[in-house]
């Protein structure tokens, strides 16, 4: 047991040292007291002003509302509980990728636009506006501008895929099929958040200097689980690894360390070791 420590640095080491720093990708021009973004493993207090990177995790707490403006020159504005991931870019002049959970977002797509992930679906938007529900029974409406809806497989590739026009409401079933509506129905706009009556205000231009960081504390694993076990769960495992020399997060992970490999390797390396070759 003697040598598990320094086993465990190194591994730890290996798995976070390849880290760098991110591109500035958009600004948080609205945050509501209590907002919260996750960069690496560690929870900072997120106010109008912070410049947000590729790989942050945006949290707006319960009836909150955060609103990240790019530099390319779209919008995002969601309504908690829930978190917004920007995902890291795969190339230039390709659509930003944000991972929404559990929220309200209204979305603002300039070219080359935005593909937002959700639970369920896809949702890629090149020019104009959208508003997401994300719930049990996941909702979509274009209030202007055409989207493509990509429907999502249980193994999380793409299936079906539909064209969605300007002034269309679509939502899904609980048997998972997904149905067309002429018009927003009334619960989907009596739920929805008031300001989403309203063009997303551009506040971009205000900020000329950036607030600080300030540190609110490392991510739990009850917190970081549901992103462990997304469709970006091998990325996730690599960021969050440096959070296992906390005792308190590897107790929690140990009771399902199976569904993390390279976790259980380094909390585990007996079990990998070679076998023994028996005497002749």
């Amino acid at each position: 047991m003697r040598l598990l420590r320094p086993l465990l640095c190194c591994a730890l080491l290996l798995a976070c040292g390849s880290a760098s720093a991110s591109a500035e990708v958009g600004i948080a021009t609205l945050a509501d007291a209590g907002s919260r973004v996750l960069r690496g493993a560690t929870w900072y207090k997120l106010v109008p002003g912070t410049r947000l990177e590729e790989g942050d995790i945006v949290e707006a707490g319960e009836r909150a509302q955060v609103q990240i403006e790019s530099t390319a020159g779209s919008a995002a504005n969601i309504v908690g509980p829930g978190t917004l991931h920007i995902v890291r870019a795969t190339g230039q002049n390709v659509p930003a990728t944000l991972s929404l959970q559990q929220a309200w977002l209204k979305a603002v797509a300039k070219p080359p636009g935005v593909r937002i992930h959700t639970p369920q679906a896809d949702v890629v938007h090149t020019d104009g506006v959208v508003v997401i529900r994300t719930a049990a029974a996941p909702e979509l409406f274009v209030e202007s501008g055409t989207v493509r809806l990509i429907e999502l497989a249980a193994n999380g590739s793409e299936a079906s895929a539909h064209d969605v026009k300007g002034g269309e409401h679509w939502s899904r079933s609980a048997a998972g099929v997904y149905s067309a509506a002429p018009r927003a129905p009334k619960a989907f706009v009596d739920a929805m958040p008031r300001h989403y009556y309203d063009s997303l205000p551009s506040l971009g231009a205000k900020f000329k200097t950036k607030p600080p960081l300030a540190v609110d504390r490392d991510v739990t694993y009850a917190e970081a689980e549901p992103w462990l076990a997304g469709r970006d769960r091998a990325a996730f495992e690599k960021r969050f690894a440096s959070r296992l020399r906390d005792p308190v997060f590897r107790k929690a992970v140990e009771p399902n360390v199976a569904r993390y490999p390279s976790w259980d390797r380094m909390l585990h390396p007996e079990k990998y070791a070679p076998k023994p070759v028996p005497v002749q």
